[in-house]
């Protein structure tokens, strides 16, 4: 997932992102993957990584389950934490368990190099 400001201005790499969307990449659904952007500033109501996370809950729970890692990349500001609150809230929904085990489970992740977070001012 991707989420920028404008799609016009802030979509980096478009070209090498939407080629491996395509049917048959890596990010293809048929390979398991999709590929979604939230450009926050290109609608009325902002729309923000986390709100196309909880979108595609059960694809990013099965996910998970099956090993994946989870890497987040931006603004320091509030985007890491509103991410994780994100992904607590999908780990708690769709693996049935409690905020405090689904905040344990990321924990886990981030201990076995699977969860990592690159924020920048």
């Amino acid at each position: 997932m991707v989420s920028q400001r404008n799609e016009e201005n802030d979509f980096l790499y478009r070209d090498f992102w939407l080629s491996h969307l395509q049917s048959g990449g890596v990010l293809s659904e048929d390979k398991g993957g999709g590929f979604y952007v939230a450009f926050s500033r290109d609608q009325p109501q902002k729309v923000y990584v986390q709100h196309k996370m909880r979108e595609q809950s059960t694809k990013i729970w099965n996910l998970l389950a099956g090993g994946a890692a989870v890497y987040i990349a931006g603004s320091a500001n509030k985007m890491p934490s509103d991410v994780l609150a994100a992904l607590e809230e999908i780990i708690s929904l769709e693996g049935g368990v409690t905020k405090e085990v689904a905040a344990r489970w990321i924990h886990a992740l981030e201990k076995s190099g699977k969860y990592h977070v690159e924020a920048w001012s």
